[in-house]
Formats: structure tokens, C-alpha cells, sequence
């Protein structure tokens, strides 16, 4: 078993990969009747066979998980929303902070520390990605573009500047095509 494909995906990996609509299912199914009839039904229905503590385990994880899609989900909308808006673009950022802390509280609020370490780690992995989103859009640019993205921040309460360093970096633009 040296090989990482002849290995055998941990249980709960089964019931936490599967649809959206299938977790929902089972989860009803554990609502609903016993656990053994709930792990019953998802082996004969859908060919599943899990254990029991894979299943206490997945009853515990799902209600957090859906808070958690459904927080991200109503973040994003937000944030996008803001970014479409150029009076608010500078607010998308405060409004993920808002948010954000919103979240934690809702963790603490629960005294649910499994949940406030997701979130904490959620969020940490989306500033990683946006770094690295940045840092790449940024290697694309040639310097000459960094120079002139420099000297229009400098001078972005001048109009008439703006206007002539924008020309000026559409000519260059141009002339290197």
C-alpha cells in the first residue's frame, strides 16, 4: 500500500464528498429514524456502507458545514454586489471583515470551537488565494506598466495628470505591440 492510489479514503471522506442533495438526504434519514436504518437505507439505495461513528460523525460535521456554505455563499453575493459598485469597491474588503466577525461570533456564540476553527482557517485560505491571485496578475505586468500604475496613484486627486500619464501608458501600449 506504498502507492497513494491503492489507499482507502478514511470513511468520513465518503459522506462528506458526496452531492449536496445526498448529504441532505441522509442527514434527513438520520433525522428521521434510527441510525441503523439511516446507514441501511444509504447502503441499499446508494450503495454505501459506512460505519457508525463515520455517520456521529457526519451528523456532527453537516449542520456546521451548511452554516458555514451557506455564510460563504451570502459573503460572496455581498462582496461581489460591492465590487460592481465603484463608490463602494473600497467597502467590499470592510464588508468581508464584517462579516467575518460575524461568523466568529456565531461560533462563539454556539460554543462551537469546531466551527470557529474552520472559519478561521476558511478565511485564511481565501487571503491566501487572493495573494496569490495578486502576486500573479502582478508578475504579468511588464515594469514599465508597475511605473505607470505608480504615477497614476500619485497623482489621483489630479485630473488632467491622470489623464496624460493614462495616454501616455496607452502609447507605450501601442508602440510594444
Amino acid at each position: 500500500m506504498s502507492n497513494a492510489q491503492d489507499k482507502k479514503a478514511r470513511g468520513d471522506a465518503v459522506l462528506k464528498t458526496m452531492g449536496d442533495a445526498l448529504q441532505e438526504e441522509f442527514y434527513q434519514q438520520l433525522r428521521h429514524t434510527t441510525q441503523a436504518k439511516a446507514l441501511k437505507w444509504l447502503e441499499e439505495t446508494h450503495g454505501l456502507k459506512v460505519s457508525a461513528g463515520v455517520a456521529t460523525n457526519f451528523w456532527q460535521w453537516y449542520p456546521r458545514s451548511c452554516v458555514l456554505r451557506r455564510a460563504a455563499r451570502t459573503s460572496d453575493q455581498l462582496e461581489a454586489s460591492l465590487n460592481k459598485m465603484p463608490e463602494l469597491r473600497e467597502k467590499a474588503d470592510l464588508a468581508r471583515k464584517v462579516a467575518q466577525v460575524n461568523f466568529e461570533l456565531m461560533a462563539a456564540e454556539n460554543r462551537d470551537p469546531a466551527m470557529f476553527s474552520m472559519l478561521g482557517k476558511a478565511s485564511l485560505e481565501k487571503e491566501k488565494l487572493q495573494l496569490e491571485r495578486e502576486k500573479f496578475e502582478h508578475s504579468k505586468k511588464e515594469d514599465w506598466e508597475h511605473g505607470i500604475d505608480a504615477l497614476l496613484e500619485e497623482a489621483k486627486e489630479i485630473p488632467e495628470a491622470r489623464r496624460l500619464i493614462e495616454q501616455a501608458g496607452a502609447l507605450i501600449k501601442k508602440a510594444r505591440t
